[in-house]
C-alpha cells in the first residue's frame, strides 16, 4: 500500500508522521482487522447492520422526494448538528426495512406510496394549515411543484410528443445559440439540436455542460452537475411562467396538443375536456370550461382581425404545410389554448 503521512500544515513537501486506514474509534470497528482499508472494505463497513445511519440517511432522502422534505428536514445534514426527526421511530423501522429487503429501492417505494400517509389528499382545512403549516404531522398529502426535469417531461406527455425510449448517449435540447459562442461561453461549442423523436426524450437525458446550465432547467432550480446536491429548492417565479410559455420545446408540446383536440372531440366543450383532463388528469368544472371558451373565441377574434400570425403560432414556421382537413385559424387557436393550459399551476404540481 502507499505510504501516508498527515501534511504539515497541508504542505506535500513536509510529511510527518505515517496513517493507516482505519474508521472513527466511537462507531462500530472494521469487521476484519487485517482489512486491506481498500475503498469496498470501507463500503462494507458502511452498510453493515450495525452501521444504520447509511439505512436512515437513504430512506430520508426517499421520503423528502416524495413529501418535499424529509423525516429529519434537514437532509443535507444528518449529524450532530441535525434536526431532530419528526417520527424517529418511523425513520428507524423504515431503515430496517430497507436493510432486511436487501436494500431493495422498489420495494421501498412501493411501501412508502402504498401507505396511508401518502395516499391522503392535498387539501389543507384553514384550523390544520394555522396548526402545522409545514405537514410534519403528516395529516395530509404534501403539495409540490415537481422538479425541473419533469416539468418539462410532463409537457411533452400531455402533447403526446414524449419519447419513452430508456438508455443511449444524451441528447441536445433546443437552446438558443448565443449561448454556446462567447462571451457567454468560453469558446464556441457547437451544439447541434436533436431533431425528430429523439427530440422529445426525457430531460434526464439533456447533455449538461457546466459552463453553460440549459437554461430552461436552471429555471427550475435543477442544480448545476458540478457538485452534489442532496436537497433542492423549489421557486415559484415569473421566470418560469414566461418559460413554460415560450421555450421552444413547451411551444411545440402546445402545438402538438392543439392538433391532438382538434382530433378529439366534435365540440369546442369536448375538446376542452380532452385537453384538461391531459394537463391536469381531471375534467374542467364548468366555470373552467365557461372561462376556457371565452379565451378561445376571443382568440379566434384576434385571429380573424389579423392580430397574430395564424400560420407560425399553429405550424412553427411559414414553410410547414397545414395537415389535410384542418382548419388553419382553429388551429392556431386551440394551440394559444393548449398554451395556456400547459402554464397552469395544477400542471406542474402535484395534489
Amino acid at each position: 500500500m502507499r505510504d501516508t503521512r498527515i501534511l504539515k500544515r497541508g504542505d506535500f513537501l513536509k510529511p510527518t508522521r505515517p496513517v493507516a486506514p482505519g474508521v472513527p474509534a466511537f462507531l462500530h470497528p472494521l469487521s476484519d482487522p487485517k482489512a486491506d482499508g481498500s475503498r469496498l472494505t470501507f463500503a462494507k463497513w458502511l452498510v453493515q447492520r450495525n452501521s444504520p445511519t447509511t439505512a436512515r440517511a437513504f430512506v430520508n432522502r426517499v421520503w423528502q422526494n416524495y413529501f418535499g422534505t424529509g423525516l429529519v428536514s434537514t437532509s443535507e445534514d444528518f449529524g450532530l448538528q441535525a434536526e431532530k426527526p419528526s417520527h424517529p421511530e418511523l425513520l428507524d423501522w423504515l431503515a430496517v426495512e430497507f436493510m432486511e429487503s436487501g436494500w431493495n429501492i422498489k420495494q421501498l417505494q412501493r411501501l412508502i406510496i402504498n401507505s396511508s400517509t401518502y395516499r391522503q389528499t392535498s387539501k389543507v382545512p384553514p384550523e390544520l394549515l394555522e396548526r402545522d403549516p409545514y405537514n410534519r404531522l403528516l395529516a395530509r398529502a404534501s403539495r409540490l411543484r415537481v422538479e425541473g426535469e419533469i416539468v418539462r417531461d410532463v409537457a411533452l406527455q400531455a402533447s403526446g410528443l414524449l419519447n419513452p425510449k430508456l438508455g443511449g448517449p444524451s441528447i441536445f435540447s433546443p437552446a438558443p445559440a448565443f449561448l454556446f459562442l462567447p462571451p457567454a461561453s468560453y469558446g464556441t461549442f457547437h451544439w447541434h439540436e436533436a431533431q425528430g423523436a429523439e427530440r422529445y426524450r426525457r430531460a434526464l437525458y439533456t447533455f449538461r455542460r457546466r459552463s453553460t446550465p440549459y437554461p430552461m432547467l436552471a429555471t427550475f432550480d435543477v442544480p448545476n452537475a458540478d457538485a452534489s446536491c442532496v436537497k433542492r429548492v423549489r421557486s415559484n417565479t415569473p421566470l418560469q411562467a414566461l418559460t413554460t410559455l415560450n421555450e421552444t420545446v413547451f411551444m411545440e408540446s402546445a402545438r402538438a396538443l392543439g392538433q391532438q383536440m382538434q382530433k378529439n372531440g366534435t365540440t369546442d366543450e369536448a375538446k376542452i375536456a380532452y385537453a384538461f383532463r391531459c394537463c391536469t388528469s381531471r375534467l374542467p368544472t364548468s366555470d373552467e370550461t365557461a372561462l376556457l371558451l371565452k379565451l378561445l373565441d376571443k382568440q379566434r377574434q384576434r385571429l380573424s382581425a389579423g392580430e397574430l400570425d395564424a400560420h407560425t403560432l399553429a405550424l412553427g414556421n411559414k414553410t410547414a404545410q397545414v395537415p389535410e382537413g384542418t382548419n388553419l385559424q382553429d388551429l392556431a387557436a386551440f394551440t394559444l389554448l393548449a398554451r395556456v393550459l400547459l402554464n397552469l399551476d395544477e400542471t406542474i404540481t402535484r395534489e
